[in-house]
C-alpha cells in the first residue's frame, strides 16, 4: 500500500470514529460463523482446562 493510499484510508477512518451518526463502520461486522466458532473454541478450551485442573 503506498502512502497516499493509507493517508486517504486513514482520514476516512478517522472521520467514522468522529462522526457516530455515519451509520457506516470502520470495518465489516464479523461474519456469524467465525463468531461462534470463536465461542465454541472458548468453551472447549476452558472444559479442557477445568477438567485438567480438577480431574487430571
Amino acid at each position: 500500500m503506498d502512502a497516499e493510499r493509507f493517508e486517504r484510508e486513514l482520514e476516512r477512518r478517522v472521520a467514522l470514529l468522529e462522526d457516530a451518526d455515519s451509520g457506516e463502520a470502520i470495518l465489516p461486522p464479523l461474519p456469524a460463523r467465525d463468531l461462534w466458532l470463536a465461542v465454541a473454541g472458548l468453551v472447549v478450551i476452558s472444559v479442557f482446562m477445568i477438567w485438567w485442573g480438577y480431574l487430571g
